[in-house]
Parts: structure tokens; C-alpha cells; sequence
């Protein structure tokens, strides 16, 4: 929705599938540490108005000291066990929908045969421990219990907490809008001194956990 939002408000943006079709080198090189990123994201985003979605919200801190000018949106939810929820849902999606479905044996031959794939799954394993706090792609959020790797709902539950908590004590407080988008319109056009549209706030990601992360099928 936030995404949405803000390319209709006029700015150019990218989200998740930009990182991914467009940056996935990028990030690849940025997890493994073999590019200096203290320059890396101004090379990439000089003419992006602005970044949504992982992996860029991971590094936030980074993307800040190169472009200090730049104003924050902390998208929050209505609590933890929301955000928590939401992110299980995705998990069991990529989980259920795409390389690791049940029955597809020939999933964790595919990073032997394609770079690109090995590329991809390197590159969401980082994502996911970033997140969450655990390597997560696999399980299956519709069996009780606890992830099979470990850290369990109170973990994402403290990862979403730390990380509000730290985006808050890091972004200069005029730079920076915590937000929750059933706020609609009203204070993110305030906070971006744009006028507010007349079509109405997008609602999107809503009841679906996949959102608009693409899925790279193997079939």
C-alpha cells in the first residue's frame, strides 16, 4: 500500500521487485561484504525518490547516511502479533507456493545447475535471518509449534520491536514518520508536503500473504 501510495503521490519508487530484477548483484554482493557500502547504495538509488520493502528497509541506516536528507516512513502495524502474523503467512507462502513446495525434490538441485537460483536463494535466506532473526524460507506457518529453525513467534515478535525502536532512535525526529497506512492519506502527504489525492488510499497486501513479492517457480 505504501508503495502504491507514493507512486501516486508522483514519486519514482522501488520495492521489492525492483531490488530483486534490478539490484539482486548488488545485494548479493552486499550480504557476502565484498562492496563498499559506504557508497554502494547512492550508486544504486541517485535517481530512485524513494525505497520500500526488504531488502532496502534492512539497511536503512546505510541508505540514510548517504542521501541525509532524505525523509523516513516507519510503516507500522496495530501491533506485533499483527506484523508477526503477517510475516508467518509469507513464510509458509514462499514455503507452500515456490522452491520449496512438497514434493519438489529437484528444489536443492536447482543452486547446482543455475547461478541465478543460487543467486535467489542466497540472496532470500539473508532477507529472512534479517527479518526474523532465522533462516525461516522453508517452514510451514500452518503446523503448530515453532519454526523449525528456532527463534518462534516472541523472537519475530522482538525483532519488529527492536527494529522500530532502533529506526526511531537513529532518524532525526523532523526526518521521520511513524505511520500506519489506515491513517490513509492525511499524514503522509502532511509529512511529504504534497497535496492529497483525490482517488482513495490504496489498500493493497490486504488477506494476501504473498503481497506483491514475485515468485520465482521452478516448474
Amino acid at each position: 500500500s505504501l508503495c502504491r501510495a507514493l507512486r501516486i503521490l508522483g514519486y519514482s519508487v522501488h520495492d521489492h521487485p525492483e531490488h530483486v530484477l534490478l539490484n539482486l548483484d548488488n545485494y548479493v554482493n552486499i550480504f557476502n561484504g565484498t562492496v563498499n557500502d559506504d557508497i554502494i547504495f547512492r550508486e544504486m538509488y541517485e535517481n530512485v525518490d524513494a525505497v520500500t520493502d526488504a531488502p532496502a528497509c534492512i539497511f536503512y541506516g546505510n541508505i540514510l547516511s548517504q542521501f541525509p536528507d532524505a525523509k523516513v516512513v516507519l510503516s507500522v502495524r496495530d501491533s506485533p502479533e499483527i506484523w508477526t502474523r503477517s510475516l508467518m503467512q509469507t513464510y509458509s507462502y514462499f514455503g507452500q507456493a515456490t522452491w520449496y513446495a512438497p514434493g519438489r525434490w529437484y528444489s536443492f538441485l536447482t543452486p547446482y545447475l543455475s547461478k541465478t537460483v543460487a543467486k535467489l536463494r542466497y540472496f532470500y535466506s539473508c532477507v529472512t535471518i534479517f527479518i526474523s532473526g532465522c533462516d525461516a524460507m522453508g517452514f510451514d506457518a500452518s503446523a503448530p509449534g515453532d519454526p523449525p529453525y528456532g527463534y518462534g513467534k516472541l523472537g519475530f515478535k522482538k525483532v519488529y520491536l527492536d527494529h522500530n525502536a532502533a529506526v526511531k532512535h537513529t532518524v532525526p525526529s523532523n526526518q521521520l514518520l511513524v505511520y500506519n497506512v489506515k491513517e490513509g492519506w492525511g499524514p503522509l502527504c502532511e509529512f511529504l508536503g504534497k497535496e492529497v489525492p483525490e482517488e482513495p488510499f490504496p489498500n493493497e497486501n490486504v488477506s494476501q500473504p504473498e503481497g506483491n513479492v514475485p515468485a520465482f517457480d521452478q516448474t
